[in-house]
């Protein structure tokens, strides 16, 4: 699966400036882990999945997590065009509940992407 044809929506538009990491989809109830940038320890790979599947269960829509440019961590979430049931409101509070809890998981993720963009810079 490429990056380009991940999320859903049919009107989907990826971000090049953008890294995708990880992807869960409630409407495939599947996710989506980008093994490219290299191997992600799989305790913090199935504890951010978790919290991932759990926002994307109460909130229903796309819960996409991954990186800018400079190496800062995003985590979005949002929906396709015409889903009625997709609570914006209650996606928005848990993305940012995740943030905070697991604050320093995220900030271990920040330092290893750069570490692998240094390494991929070297090569």
């Amino acid at each position: 699966m490429s990056d380009k044809n991940i999320p859903d929506g049919k009107d989907y538009q990826p971000d090049p400036d953008k890294t995708i990491l990880l992807y869960v989809s409630h409407y495939k109830d599947k996710y989506y882990v980008n093994d490219k940038l290299g191997k992600l320890p799989e305790s913090i790979k199935k504890e951010l999945l978790m919290n991932m599947i759990f926002i994307a269960e109460e909130a229903g829509g796309v819960v996409e997590l991954g990186f800018y440019p400079d190496g800062e961590v995003y985590i979005d979430t949002y929906c396709e065009e015409d889903d009625m049931e997709y609570d914006q409101v209650s996606g928005r509070l848990l993305v940012s509940e995740m943030e905070q809890k697991d604050k320093d998981v995220l900030d271990d993720l920040q330092i290893w992407y750069l570490e692998i963009m240094r390494e991929k810079g070297r090569q």
